[in-house]
This record gives structure tokens, sequence and C-alpha cells, in this order.
């Protein structure tokens, strides 16, 4: 790895390949470790041993960077050259894109998806929460209904009943004055004057 003093950044180089990152450049250094390893101790020079050095990297993935791609790139030209068809070999695996997608691209794509997702919901999307507004409302009224013809006091009734109660409790103490008077004249006692006096 090596810093370019020149351009005033940092370039991470890597077996001849320059990578964007400290990190891809030390994982590129890290294949070039691994390809050393498997040259000291598998000896390929038989063509089924590099098709079970090929097959194997492939399988466990172990190269994750162009320097261990160009190298399992090499094993297949080797095994082309030796008699396998292209159809017989694993294909080598490359786990990025190579393509740049600009912001922009991402945000015409997540904007096309919503635009889509808002289309197919539009019409529940308008409707729901006008027919939610309607129920609410018309709890709003039944619960003032409710209060306002309720016999238990609250708020909204409360002057109205007991301006009621009193009413009906003067009333009935009239009508019980009244019987109590009739009774007296048919017994001959005198009324009320009598009542008043010894309580005074």
């Amino acid at each position: 790895m090596a810093a370019d003093s020149n351009s005033g950044k940092d370039s991470f180089i890597a077996e001849g390949f320059e990578f964007v990152s400290e990190n891809d450049a030390q994982k590129a250094a890290m294949d070039q470790s691994k390809i050393k390893i498997l040259e000291a101790r598998v000896k390929v020079s038989k063509p089924s041993d590099i098709k079970a050095v090929y097959d194997k990297s492939i399988e466990n993935k172990i190269f994750k960077t162009p320097v261990g791609w160009e190298y399992l790139h090499g094993l297949r030209k080797k095994l082309l050259e030796s008699g396998y068809a292209d159809e017989e070999l694993v294909p080598i695996p490359v786990g990025v894109s190579m393509t740049r997608h600009s912001a922009l691209d991402n945000l015409a794509a997540t904007q096309r998806n919503k635009n889509e997702n808002q289309k197919s919901g539009s019409a529940f999307g308008r409707i729901f929460p006008i027919v939610l507004d309607v129920a609410l409302a018309i709890l709003v009224i039944i619960l003032f209904y409710i209060s306002l013809t309720g016999e238990t006091d609250n708020m909204i009734n409360y002057k109205r009943n007991i301006t009621n109660r009193y009413s009906s409790w003067e009333q009935e103490l009239s009508d019980r004055e009244k019987k109590v008077r009739e009774a007296e004249k048919k017994l001959g006692i005198e009324g009320a004057t009598e009542y008043h006096e010894g309580t005074d």
C-alpha cells in the first residue's frame, strides 16, 4: 500500500490495483497472502488439482478483491487450456456492482416506487380520513346528546337538573301541605298558626 503525495490525497495501492479505501487495499493484500499460501502448499501441476483449488476457492469465497479474482481467472485459463470446457467450470463470483449509480438515479427509482405505491393506495388514503372524521363527529354528537339528556349531573346539565329537582320537591311539599290542611279541617284542628306559634 502506498500514499500518493503528488495529488494531495491518499491513494491505496495493492498489487497494482488502486483502491478507494484503505480497508479495500488491506483486503487485496490479504488476498495476495492467501494466493502465496496456496501456491506454497498446493502443487498445482495436474489439471485435476488446479480444478480442486479453483472450485474450493470459489465455494469457500476465499477471494474478495480483484487481486484474488485475477488469480482465479489465471487458474480458469489454465483449466481451459488443459481441456476443460467452459460449461464445466464454475463462474467466478463478483460480489460488487461495477455500475455506478448516482444519488439522482437512486432518488428517481425511489420516487418511482413511491408514486406507484401512492397510486395503488391513493383511493384508500383519501377516503379513510374522511370516514374517520365523520365517525368522530357522530361520536361527539352522541356524547353531547347523552350529556344533555342524562339524569346524572354533569357540567352541561347541572343547573337544569338541580332546578328540576328542587321544583319537584317544592311541588311535592305543596301537595303534602294541602293534604295536611284538608285533614286538619276535617278533624277540626286549627291550621298553620298553631304550628308556627310553638316554633318561635
